[in-house]
């Protein structure tokens, strides 16, 4: 199916995950007609140099959005794992598609949510055992069934699940936990979460942890998860063809090797790389809360707080075999790529 050309839409080309998927997948399907939404001028060039059809706007541009999915075979959703009007605009899109009878196959959704949508209160840094030892499983379509509709991500999930069960589109969902690792995209290179403690460590001299920094969370390298995108993909379009009915909460992928990490853990090390860089004053971590001294409005440390432990076993079942260095080993090139932006 792959050798078919089809259209394909992408919404977060610019970002870390978007711009590695679209690199990596115009290697995989190079017979495919790329479109990218780009919210900022100066970065037109740099998608169009990958002969990408740029289309200037912002996620807050619901008509052209709309407009936009309903003229492509697939949307890459890779931008707001929050944005509902904006998933909205896509289903709609992608459905009125369906419904013109123009599209060659079923249209095709690719959504990108994260692992925050388990994550337990209260965000204090620490390790609860008996809640916060669970461990997600995508292969238990219970599992994924129960995540409560006020988790964040959960309300454009469940949107996109009940896009599934109207059968117009086919759509899947890949819900990844801490990423790390130097992205290939054409923009933007660097994660979030152990990227932003450093930036936060920066900004305070040392190092800091929410709490007693006891609080686990699973990992996979960006290069890995690119990866399962591959692997979720092929699996969309073979199925797109396709009339069986396919329960959608059984198209849900947690974006997860089987690695796990402790975050004081994290902390610490950062904080012996940077000392000997000579940006922090300290090798100590500074234990904070989210409740004092305005931390709760640092984004590295916000998200850093809480526990999020998955499994992508039915990402195994599709053949993903994850092999990327370890989080801990990437941690000196998180600092110098971090520091040197």
């Amino acid at each position: 199916m792959a050798s078919v050309q089809s259209s394909v839409f992408i919404l977060g080309a610019t970002g870390y995950v978007g711009g590695s998927v679209l690199v990596r997948f115009q290697q995989e399907y190079p017979n495919f007609k790329w479109s990218a939404l780009v919210r900022n001028p100066k970065d037109v060039s740099a998608i169009e140099a990958l002969g990408v059809k740029a289309i200037q706007g912002t996620q807050s541009d619901l008509d052209l959005i709309e407009r936009t999915a309903a003229e492509h075979d697939v949307v890459l959703a890779i931008a707001d794992a929050d944005g509902l009007p904006l998933t909205q605009a896509v289903l709609t899109g992608l459905e009125s598609r369906a419904k013109s009878g123009r599209a060659p196959r079923k249209p095709i959704l690719l959504h990108t949510s994260g692992s925050g949508v388990v994550t337990e209160t209260p965000w204090d840094g620490a390790y609860h055992p008996g809640t916060s030892d669970k461990v997600w499983d995508d292969s238990k379509v219970e599992d994924t069934k129960s995540i409560a509709p006020e988790q964040m991500h959960r309300n454009v999930d469940l949107a996109i699940f009940e896009a599934g069960e109207r059968g117009l589109i086919d759509a899947y969902i890949i819900a990844p936990p801490t990423i790390y690792g130097k992205g290939h995209g054409p923009v933007r290179h660097l994660s979030v979460q152990v990227n932003g403690l450093i930036r936060t460590a920066v900004k305070y001299k040392q190092v800091l942890q929410v709490g007693p920094g006891t609080n686990i969370w699973s990992n996979v390298h960006i290069d890995d998860l690119v990866d399962l995108y591959v692997l979720v993909f092929n699996l969309a379009l073979s199925s797109s063809q396709s009339q069986e009915k396919v329960d959608p909460y059984e198209r849900w992928f947690w974006g997860s090797s089987t690695r796990t990490h402790v975050w004081g853990d994290i902390a610490k090390a950062l904080a012996k790389i940077l000392y000997a860089r000579g940006v922090v004053t300290t090798e100590v971590v500074r234990s904070v809360s989210l409740e004092e001294d305005g931390f709760g409005q640092e984004f590295g440390l916000v998200v850093t707080s809480h526990n999020s432990l998955v499994v992508s076993n039915r990402g195994f079942a599709l053949g993903w075999r994850p092999h990327g260095p370890t989080l801990e080993e990437t941690l000196e090139g998180e600092v110098e790529w971090t520091l040197a932006q």
